[in-house]
C-alpha cells in the first residue's frame, strides 16, 4: 500500500508539473494578449484624440467664418472671385494647422471653390482617393442645401501632432498604389519603401525619437505574412535592454477601403514583468508541485475522510446534489428489485430572496445552516437529506409510502414554521412530495416531485402538495 501511495504521488507531482505549465504558459498568453489589445486600444484613442483637437479647429472657423451669410450668398449669386477672396485668409490660417485642403463643392460633385497645397483651384474634388482624414460639413440657407465644405488633414501631418503630444513614436505607412497615386498627383513630394515590405511605403520617417529603420528591418519576418491582410495586430521587440510594444492600427479610405498602418513604437514594461514572472512561476510550480506530492502522499491516506468532504455541502453539512442522484439510483433499483416504497420530498425557503436582500446573504447563509440542523434531527436514520442547491433540500425516505412521506412533510413544515431562527425569526417552507411509480426514471420521479412543489408555492407558500 505505501508503494502505491508514493507512484500516486509521483503521478501526482507528474500531472501537476505539466498543469501548472500550461495553466502558466495559458496565462502567459492572455496576459501579453492583454498588452497587445490595450496597446491597440491606447493607439486608436490618441489617434481620436489628435482628430477631435483637428476638429475643434475646423468647427469654430466652419461656424463662424464660412458658414456665414455672405460667403452663402455669394456662391448663390454665383459670385465665385468673391468667395475666393473671402476663403483665402481663411485657408491660409489653416494651413498653420498643416489643413491642405479646403473645398466647397456643389451637390452634383462640382467644385465651387477650392484651395490645395496654397493655391486656389476649381478641379473636381475626388474625396474618396485622398490619403488622409477628411472632415465634412453641410452648407446650407434656410431652403436651400448648396453643398458640402471639405477639410483634408494628411496623415503626415497626423503623425508629426501625434509625435508632438505624445511620448510615443508614431508613423503611418501606406499601401503601395496608394503612395504611387499620391505622388502622381503631387499630393506628396517623396515617398520611401518599408524595410516591411515593398508594398507598403513610408510618406515620412523623419523621426528622430528611434531607429524605426533599424527596428523595422529587425522584426520584418514577424510582420510580413500580416501586413497585406489589413487587419489590427501587435507585438514586442526588444531594443537596447527596454521592451518595445508595436501597435499596428489599420486605416481605412472614406469608402472603407484599406489604406495603410499607423503605428506606433511605445516602451512597454509590464511585457517585462509578465516574462519573469512566467519564469518564476514554472520554478516555483516545481516546488509546489513536490510540495503537493508529499501532501498527496499523506492525504491518500485519509481517502475515505476526503471522500465524506467531497459527497457533503460544506455549508449545511448535509449531502450534496451529486450524492443524492448516486443514492437515489441505487435505492430506485432497490425499490424495484423488491416490490418496496420510496418517496421523495422537495422543498424550499420561502422567499429566500427577500432574507438575502434584507439581511444580507451572511444571514441567510445562517438560515440554511440551522435548518439543516432541523432537517437531521426530523428524520430517521435510514433517510437520506441533501442540499439540492441554493435555498432548495430533499429527502429521500426508503421504505415510505405516500401517506407516511406526506406525514413527514408536514411534521417538518411545522417544526419549521414554528422554530425561530437567529436574526430573521420566522421562517417557513414549500414542500412537494411523491411517490416512486415503477418504471419511471429518476429524473421523472424528481420532475413530479418538483412539480408538486410549484403546485404549493401556487397554492400560497408554507404548505405540502402531492405530486399527481
Amino acid at each position: 500500500m505505501k508503494l502505491k501511495y508514493i507512484l500516486l504521488s509521483v503521478l501526482v507531482i507528474l500531472v501537476v508539473n505539466l498543469l501548472a505549465g500550461f495553466l502558466f504558459v495559458k496565462d502567459k498568453r492572455e496576459k501579453e494578449s492583454i498588452i497587445y489589445k490595450t496597446g491597440l486600444k491606447s493607439l486608436n484613442s490618441k489617434y481620436k484624440a489628435t482628430k477631435i483637437s483637428y476638429k475643434k479647429i475646423i468647427d469654430y472657423v466652419y461656424w463662424h467664418q464660412i458658414n456665414t451669410k455672405q460667403i452663402k450668398r455669394n456662391i448663390l449669386r454665383k459670385k465665385i472671385n468673391l468667395v475666393k477672396k473671402q476663403l483665402l485668409p481663411i485657408y491660409k490660417a489653416l494651413t498653420k494647422y498643416n489643413i491642405e485642403k479646403l473645398f466647397i463643392v456643389s451637390l452634383n460633385g462640382e467644385t465651387i471653390a477650392g484651395f490645395e497645397y496654397g493655391d486656389f483651384t476649381l478641379k473636381k474634388f475626388k474625396s474618396e482617393k485622398y490619403a488622409g482624414v477628411l472632415y465634412v460639413y453641410p452648407l446650407k440657407t434656410k431652403k436651400k442645401l448648396l453643398g458640402n465644405v471639405y477639410f483634408s488633414i494628411p496623415f503626415s501631418a497626423l503623425q508629426d501632432e501625434l509625435n508632438s503630444i505624445f511620448e510615443d513614436t508614431f508613423i503611418f505607412i501606406i499601401k503601395k498604389d496608394y503612395a504611387l497615386q499620391k505622388l502622381k498627383s503631387r499630393e506628396t513630394r517623396s515617398l520611401i519603401p518599408t524595410e516591411f515590405s515593398d508594398n507598403f511605403y513610408y510618406e515620412n520617417i523623419n523621426v528622430k525619437k528611434l531607429p524605426i529603420s533599424l527596428i523595422n528591418k529587425n522584426i520584418q519576418e514577424k510582420v510580413y505574412k500580416i501586413l497585406n491582410k489589413g487587419q489590427p495586430f501587435s507585438l514586442v521587440y526588444k531594443y537596447n535592454g527596454d521592451y518595445y510594444l508595436i501597435s499596428f492600427m489599420t486605416i481605412k479610405t472614406i469608402n472603407g477601403k484599406f489604406l495603410g498602418y499607423l503605428i506606433s513604437y511605445s516602451k512597454n514594461k509590464a511585457f517585462e514583468i509578465v516574462q519573469k514572472s512566467f519564469f518564476v512561476n514554472m520554478i516555483l510550480s516545481v516546488l509546489i508541485s513536490l510540495i503537493i506530492g508529499i501532501l498527496a502522499y499523506i492525504l491518500l491516506r485519509d481517502m475515505e475522510r476526503f471522500k465524506h468532504l467531497a459527497e457533503t455541502d460544506r455549508l449545511t453539512g448535509l449531502f450534496n446534489k451529486g450524492k443524492f442522484n448516486e443514492v437515489l439510483k441505487r435505492e430506485i433499483e432497490r425499490a424495484r428489485r423488491y416490490k418496496r416504497p420510496l418517496s421523495l420530498i422537495i422543498f424550499d425557503i420561502d422567499h429566500f430572496k427577500r432574507i438575502n436582500d434584507t439581511y444580507g446573504h451572511k444571514v441567510g447563509d445562517e438560515v440554511l445552516k440551522e435548518l439543516a440542523k432541523l432537517i437531521k434531527k426530523n428524520i430517521r436514520k435510514t433517510d437520506f437529506a441533501a442540499r439540492w442547491g441554493g435555498e432548495e433540500f430533499v429527502i429521500l425516505a426508503p421504505e415510505t409510502d405516500l401517506d407516511g412521506a406526506v406525514k413527514l412533510a408536514e411534521k417538518l413544515r411545522q417544526t419549521v414554521e414554528k422554530h425561530e431562527f437567529p436574526t430573521v425569526k420566522n421562517v417557513t417552507i414549500s414542500l412537494g412530495v411523491a411517490q416512486y411509480i415503477d418504471g419511471e426514471s429518476p429524473e421523472e420521479f424528481v420532475i413530479r416531485a418538483d412539480m408538486a412543489l410549484y403546485k404549493a408555492k401556487e397554492g400560497g407558500r408554507n404548505r405540502v402538495e402531492v405530486a399527481n
